[in-house]
């Protein structure tokens, strides 16, 4: 796991500046802080920050280059079947110097050119610079995993792990966008290509985008996302033959194979163990594959018992007999780390279950340097809260119009609670999602759930609360041809998965140089789980049918009753107090900072409710607060 960056200027006569790509690559160095990388030529400076894991040696370090020096690359992440893309090149002549999965990147691309990226299965953002040829190349893994952003300004095109590392460039600016703020407070998170910045963008998951750095017509794309190439495309259709019992027999075979895969490292690795069932299963897969006596698990927990799940992961751990490490906190710890980790993610990002994932990682990487996680598991066995109230609201729907209005007058009578996911918010949020402009799509339903606000809710312009800007990504990302059940687990994987959870398992971890690889995220399983019929996932409102009936026999008898709870801490009362004049504070930055677009007097309106108790607003001005740490941060 790594971080990478680098530029080049339109104009051929500017040369890259050295300094500058230090400058760069030294903002990444908790994405990799044992080696540093640096190459500059006549037209380009690539620069790269290593945390070793494969091969130790500096033989592995990059940038990497093929033998002639023709091919140049800086890589982020792991290819999984490195060892067997190895043993196709060296038949066809090609030499190796390290024991890693680096060089294979050059090689591959010297072999198949473009066609290399779908032959990598792993997870990767990487670039390859063709010198001869004198083009650019930029690929992001089929899910996006690992994180790659770039600008073109000013006759300067820029790449880079994280945009911290873009803001060293002196030809690049960086300024707000009032769009992609409304759609942030939609979201919890800037979503697709964009970012909060103008002219600042991602590349897409699963695509490739190609710089010719001799084409004179280049400019026209300053400003502008590039032109990229689908390399892969999940696909939920057409559905495979198959009996119920023959799919959780191939889940197993699929779930064991995935972590296999993730087991070459030559550093300590280990198991993020909550006690749920995605994470249980994987220490249920990797105990077939090694002794328990082998295998490290970690989990934290919480003295405050609403927030605290730690008593699962210790059962789990002692079921397998495998070592557990475990810490318990104060919750207000979290408040320690609260600059720490503001300061540090770049963009305006309100999922705060951000702060205890950073907790684990800092406690884990004591320990290990690679460790597996159960991410991925809930967006292709349907197993989200939302799935449920998705199937819910289509019996509701058939209500009178006065009832569904009824029950919404009622949500707001049951008294404020600062417990976690108490019934009166989880009520609120509910029925937002029965407005007449989403006309009953469970996609959009599913996002006004997830979001802090909406688009009836927006303090905001009405210029801004058009339903189709604001969930443009969303309905771009959904096919219409499959079923709801589908429809939700591709809007999940597209926009949430890869925007909120990959990026915050991401930055969490690599704050802490700390490297996480997600089993459940392995191309062949997911192809298989999203080419199954709905109903294998999901029956009536039982979720993650398949894992469930898959691992009955497998786990303890809790862990596959027990609902799903993720990571939480008590925001709504740090709101009201820990939190009370930061928010207020930020609320004044933002005023400062964007002079239209904004209802400021709503916003003070419901800071106001909040801290006075009249209503819970704690997502609507948590997202707020991280505006606000956002904007001072630029």
């Amino acid at each position: 796991m790594c971080g990478i960056a680098g530029f080049f200027h339109v104009d051929s006569a500017r040369k890259p500046d050295r300094d500058i790509i230090r400058r760069m690559t030294a903002t990444l160095f908790h994405r990799g802080p044992d080696a540093e990388g640096i190459f500059v030529d006549d037209r380009i400076a690539l620069g790269h920050r290593r945390l070793s894991i494969i091969d130790l040696t500096m033989a592995a370090n990059q940038p990497v280059s093929s033998e002639k020096g023709d091919v140049w690359a800086v890589f982020n992440g792991e290819v999984y079947n490195f060892r067997d893309l190895r043993g196709v090149l060296r038949k066809r002549g090609h030499v190796f110097k390290s024991r890693g999965d680096s060089e294979v990147i050059v090689h591959a691309y010297e072999e198949w050119g473009e066609g290399c990226f779908e032959r990598f299965d792993g997870m990767l953002a990487c670039a390859i610079y063709d010198r001869k040829r004198r083009r650019l190349l930029l690929a992001r893994d089929r899910f996006g995993k690992k994180p790659l952003y770039y600008a073109f300004q000013n006759g300067v095109f820029a790449f880079a792990s994280e945009i911290k590392a873009l803001k060293k460039h002196p030809g690049l600016t960086f300024k707000f966008d009032i769009g992609d703020v409304a759609r942030y407070f939609v979201y919890d998170y800037v979503p697709g290509l964009q970012t909060i910045f103008k002219g600042v963008y991602r590349l897409e998951p699963g695509s490739y985008a190609v710089v010719d750095l001799d084409d004179p017509g280049f400019g026209k794309y300053e400003g502008k996302p590039l032109p990229s190439v689908k390399y892969w495309e999940l696909d939920f259709s057409p559905k495979l033959d198959v009996s119920f019992d023959e799919a959780k027999k191939r889940l197993r075979e699929l779930l064991v194979k995935a972590v296999e895969k993730r087991l070459v490292s030559d550093v300590p690795l280990g198991v993020f163990l909550s006690g749920g069932i995605d994470s249980s299963s994987i220490l249920w897969a990797l105990v077939e594959l090694r002794s328990p006596s082998e295998i490290e698990t970690f989990s934290i927990g919480f003295r405050e018992k609403s927030y605290d799940e730690s008593s699962y992961s210790k059962r789990v751990a002692e079921y397998f007999g495998v070592n557990h490490h475990f810490k318990i906190f104060d919750i207000d710890v979290l408040m320690e780390i609260f600059d720490e980790v503001t300061g540090s993610i770049d963009e305006p990002f309100a999922d705060y279950s951000i702060f205890p994932t950073y907790l684990l990682s800092s406690f884990a990487r004591d320990y290990i340097t690679v460790a597996l996680s159960g991410d991925g598991g809930d967006e292709f066995l349907a197993g989200y809260d939302p799935f449920v109230a998705v199937k819910i609201s289509r019996i509701i729907d058939l209500l009178p119009f006065i009832a569904i209005s009824g029950m919404k007058k009622f949500s707001h009578l049951v008294p404020v609670s600062e417990r976690n996911m108490s019934f009166g918010f989880r009520l609120r949020r509910f029925l937002d999602g029965f407005a007449n402009e989403i006309d009953k799509d469970p996609v959009l339903r599913n996002q006004v759930w997830l979001g802090s606000f909406n688009y009836r809710n927006l303090p905001m312009d009405d210029g801004f609360r058009d339903p189709v800007f604001l969930y443009e990504p969303t309905l771009k990302a959904v096919r219409e041809d499959i079923d709801y059940i589908d429809r939700v687990s591709c809007a999940y994987a597209k926009t949430y998965l890869v925007d909120d959870i990959l990026f915050k398992v991401d930055r969490a971890s690599m704050l802490n140089s700390l490297e996480v690889r997600c089993p459940f995220l392995d191309t062949e399983l997911v192809e298989f789980l999203a080419r199954l019929p709905s109903e294998y996932r999901m029956r009536g409102l039982k979720t993650k049918r398949l894992l469930k009936e898959t691992v009955r026999d497998l786990l303890p008898d809790f862990v596959v009753r027990r609902s799903k709870k993720g990571f939480g801490i008590p925001i709504s009362g740090w709101l009201r107090e820990n939190l009370r004049d930061r928010l207020f504070e930020n609320v004044n930055y933002i005023i400062e900072k964007f002079d239209r677009g904004l209802n400021f007097t709503e916003l003070k309106r419901i800071c106001k409710e909040h801290v006075e108790r009249r209503s819970d607003y704690r997502k609507e001005l948590w997202s707020l607060l991280m505006l606000g740490e956002a904007v001072k941060n630029v």
